[in-house]
């Protein structure tokens, strides 16, 4: 490590700066699933059940697509670092392209999604509703790629209030038109399931307009001339977001996977262990959400910056304050959880009858579960500043071997071999993301070693 002081302010700061208004932004997005849930849930059951399974679909496609546009922070980051702000509209430009280009395979398996779903031995009338939600839904697909690279954009420019606006903006605009379109008020038609899906593209639509508008038009961006030969392809730059996003893509769908193979494993345990492992990774999906990832997204822009202007003094500097500020935002939620576990428990499931039996699995597990959130964000910050140097093959590969081959393994002993249920589960991923870290911090540290791997 360089012979430096361990934290600057300076740096405090400026991530600080950067991710208060990305807590609130996330808070916002988490608010527009949380609307869909409520208002798809008074259509019943049946409507729910089907929302979701479209959804998991949708979800799995659209996380490739974002591992692959991921490298958008990356790049602009870079390009502001090493002062060549010109470059960053033909980046935006690009990520654009790409997420036209994306769009067309998802949009091929999305149109077929009744017959995927059929041969997956679904139930057909759930199938049915699945299809017709997802006849709308699927054109959200394209807004919602470049919605999301004008995130990482803006968040690379230093632009993180603007982006918790325009998402409020949203998920207000979001319940309004769930309102109005699922159930047909104020001389709307009542569509149901398919008004939740037109919602959806109406919003994202509404947003990638706004962005448009933004970069296009407003004095604070009218300088960076984003749309000039928009029509033309870079293939320099589109191969570079290949290049570096494939590892992220895959990454991301490994990661869930574990989780999804860890949910089958709590679901051999019983109901009520699956109900436990749901919860308690609820929990964590919005910590990561609305803690974890605003930090990772500030520390990645700023690694990015300071490794582009040559100061190599400064990166672990930028770690150490990007790990410290997750650590202090992590200790409200641990105190909380662990204090009130009982009451946490219960703010998902209810007081009634059937708590007593969820209680004695659940109630150990959230408390966990916030300490795991915990080690698996400090790991996610390292990796993240990892990508800020364009390190990505390895990261990824240290990651989905520290889950698959330690994580899960030391899960099934723990789990099944000793006995300790769900909670052993969650032990091994603990143990997997706790090496993935540590794997991280060496690489991280092997890195900043070699000066010529940062150029």
């Amino acid at each position: 490590m360089p012979k430096s002081v361990f934290l600057n302010t300076s740096e405090l700061r400026d991530i600080l700066t950067l991710s208060l208004p990305l807590i609130a932004g996330k808070v916002g997005d988490i608010l527009i699933g949380v609307t869909d849930t409520i208002m798809l849930g008074r259509l019943g059951p049946d409507a729910l059940g089907a929302a979701g399974l479209a959804f998991s679909v949708y979800r799995f496609i659209l996380m490739i697509g974002l591992g692959i546009l991921f490298p958008t922070i990356i790049l602009v980051s870079r390009a502001r670092g090493a002062g060549r702000s010109r470059a960053v509209p033909r980046i935006i430009r690009q990520g654009l392209w790409l997420s036209g280009i994306l769009f067309i395979p998802g949009a091929i398996i999305l149109w077929n999604l009744e017959g995927i779903l059929l041969m997956a031995g679904q139930a057909p009338e759930l199938v049915r509703m699945a299809g017709n939600y997802m006849d709308y839904f699927m054109w959200a697909m394209f807004p919602e790629f470049t919605f999301n690279v004008f995130i990482a954009a803006f968040i690379a420019m230093g632009r993180s209030g603007t982006l918790a606006i325009i998402i409020w903006f949203a998920a207000g605009l979001n319940a309004t038109l769930n309102y109005l379109l699922i159930f047909g008020e104020f001389g709307f038609p009542a569509m149901g399931m398919a008004g939740a899906g037109l919602a959806s593209v109406i919003v994202f639509s509404t947003v990638h307009i706004t962005f448009f508008l933004l970069l296009a038009f407003h004095r604070s961006f009218r300088s960076t001339v984003i749309f000039r030969r928009a029509w033309r392809p870079n293939r320099a730059i589109l191969g570079q977001f290949f290049r570096l996003g494939w590892p992220e893509a895959f990454e991301m769908v490994m990661k869930n996977g574990s989780y999804l193979i860890a949910a089958l494993f709590s679901g051999w345990l019983g109901v009520q262990v699956l109900a436990a492992h749901t919860i308690g990774y609820q929990i964590f999906i919005v910590i990561s959400l609305v803690i974890l990832m605003p930090i990772a997204d500030a520390t990645i822009t700023r690694i990015g910056i300071v490794s582009a202007r040559g100061k190599q003094a400064n990166i672990w500097l930028t770690l150490n304050s990007g790990l410290l500020l997750f650590f202090l935002f992590m200790l409200i939620p641990i105190m909380v959880i662990e204090s009130f576990s009982p009451w946490v428990v219960m703010a998902f499931v209810g007081s009634g009858p059937e708590i007593q039996a969820l209680l004695p699995i659940a109630t150990p597990l959230v408390v966990f579960v916030a300490f795991y959130s915990l080690i698996e964000g400090l790991c996610t910050v390292v990796e993240q500043a990892l990508n800020g140097l364009k390190d990505m093959k390895v990261p990824a590969l240290i990651t989905v071997l520290a889950y698959w081959v330690i994580g899960l393994p030391s899960g099934v002993v723990f789990g099944f071999g000793m006995d300790l249920g769900v909670l052993g589960i969650w032990w091994g991923l603990g143990i997997g993301a706790a090496v993935a870290g540590m794997g991280c911090l060496i690489r991280f540290k092997w890195m900043t070693r070699n000066p010529l791997q940062l150029t």
